[in-house]
């Protein structure tokens, strides 16, 4: 038997597997987008590649373990995860990615607050502190040195934004802890799946560039490795990690994109990396350790 402290920990080195990939992920949107991918095209695909692996894969597990109570909570998720993606992206024709970025990043400090009110028991002192530190860390990082953040029409639905990834990560916690883990990743991407479709006729209709090698092979790892694994990965970890915990690291997920754009030469090392890095780090290492160096409680 594996007890609670080692499934903790097990769940936090998860959730730091999946804050990697997502980093990664940030190559293979930038290269979908190179191959003219549009958003609402890559928003589908990702999440039918990732609907079908899940319900292949799975069938029998998701068959014979499925329940009518499940539908409503796998679909109110699934419901969190299309509206936090789909206003993401429209966010970004009305501000600058590093605004977008940033003020995305205010789920980490949301999270918190939501589960408070869901659950009434208020998030501890140091999960208050580490998700500002980390969110501040998150901040520089983004940030280019000499610009500033203005609140235009991008800037609000980028929070608004921000809220329902926050509401996907605490309904994930809240819902998903006595639910199969299988059943339940389905059920949100077959929500976020059916939703993705009916915006990309509504809107775009263009699947051309799909076709290509250079458009295809970044949705695909999009789609198995960035969507499937990864929301797979941290609904099993959130059985066992809080809500506000989870997402502190995976909030490390700016952090390792950076990583991987300098790896991959598409950008400079600069001071506000290194700092904003250090700092994200630190605010890691805080939800772990105390002062002493003996582990705490986090859990709300």
């Amino acid at each position: 038997m594996i007890d609670t402290r080692s499934k903790d920990k097990i769940g936090v080195v998860l959730l730091i597997v999946v804050a990697a990939i997502w980093g990664s992920g940030f190559i293979a949107s930038q290269m979908a987008l190179d191959a003219n991918i549009t958003p609402q095209l890559l928003m589908m695909v990702r999440f039918v590649i990732a609907t079908a692996v899940i319900g292949v894969i799975f069938f029998k597990r998701i068959k014979t373990n499925i329940k009518k109570a499940d539908i409503p909570a796998g679909s109110l998720i699934g419901l969190f995860l299309f509206l936090a993606f789909y206003i993401q992206v429209v966010a970004l024709q009305y501000t600058t990615p590093s605004n977008n970025a940033f003020l995305t990043a205010a789920n980490v400090v949301m999270v918190p607050f939501i589960w408070w009110v869901i659950t009434k028991k208020p998030p501890s002192g140091k999960i208050f502190v580490s998700s500002i530190v980390c969110l501040l860390g998150i901040g520089i990082l983004s940030l280019k040195m000499g610009q500033g953040i203005s609140f235009g029409m991008g800037d609000l639905l980028t929070l608004l934004g921000a809220f329902f990834f926050a509401c996907q990560i605490v309904s994930t916690g809240k819902l998903a802890e006595k639910m199969d883990t299988t059943v339940i990743v389905f059920l949100q991407f077959v929500v976020a799946a059916l939703l993705s479709t009916l915006l990309f006729f509504a809107t775009d209709r263009n699947i051309a560039p799909l076709l290509t090698i250079e458009g295809a092979l970044p949705l695909i790892y999009l789609g198995v490795c960035s969507t499937c694994l990864c929301y797979f990965l941290q609904t099993l970890a959130q059985k066992n990690v809080d809500s506000s915990k989870a997402a502190i690291i995976l909030g490390t997920e700016a952090l390792f994109g950076t990583l991987f754009s300098v790896t991959m030469g598409y950008d400079m090392i600069t001071i506000n990396m290194v700092v904003g890095g250090s700092i994200i780090m630190v605010a890691l290492i805080m939800t772990e350790w105390s002062p002493r160096g003996k582990k705490i409680n986090t859990n709300l």
